[in-house]
């Protein structure tokens, strides 16, 4: 069966092994105890910004000896409209992959919606493979919400 390479529940309270970034004037991803879709905590992003992407949070996970890389999570876009943007990507070494983007739709998910990819061969036995997690979002009532990621990989 698959061996679980990343999980992150952020029940820990903090990012740690997470590289954040965000534009100048906007806000970073934290934990936060609103609305978790399991346990206490979460990952959220508040950006306050529409320079896309105004928030980033991203992860190097080594698949080096693995294949059948899977990835996947729960997320809830709260009042994100046309102006704003959600993306979830993987990085193969060379290039960004979109694998979700709200692109010009508005989100308002009343719950938290899982998704889960099985990811090309690009993404195993990579020592560069990443994941990333992209908000935009310029009001204080818009939020981006994500628990219990995973990769995955056999």
């Amino acid at each position: 069966g698959p061996t679980e390479l990343l999980f992150d529940d952020f029940e820990d309270g903090v990012l740690d092994g997470w590289t954040l970034s965000h534009v100048n004037g906007g806000n970073n991803w934290l934990v936060s105890t609103t609305n978790p879709f399991q346990g206490l905590k979460h990952a959220q992003s508040n950006p306050m910004s529409t320079s896309e992407p105004a928030s980033n949070m991203e992860r190097t996970i080594s698949t080096l000896g693995y294949s059948n890389v899977g990835f996947n999570y729960y997320r809830r876009l709260i009042g994100l409209d046309t102006a704003d943007e959600f993306k979830a990507k993987w990085f193969d070494g060379t290039t960004w992959n979109i694998l979700e983007q709200t692109g010009s739709n508005s989100a308002n998910d009343a719950n938290y919606v899982y998704k889960t990819y099985s990811l090309p061969s690009g993404a195993g036995n990579n020592p560069n493979f990443k994941i990333r997690f992209e908000c935009t979002a310029g009001a204080v009532s818009e939020f981006c919400r994500i628990d219990n990621v995973k990769v995955v990989g056999q």
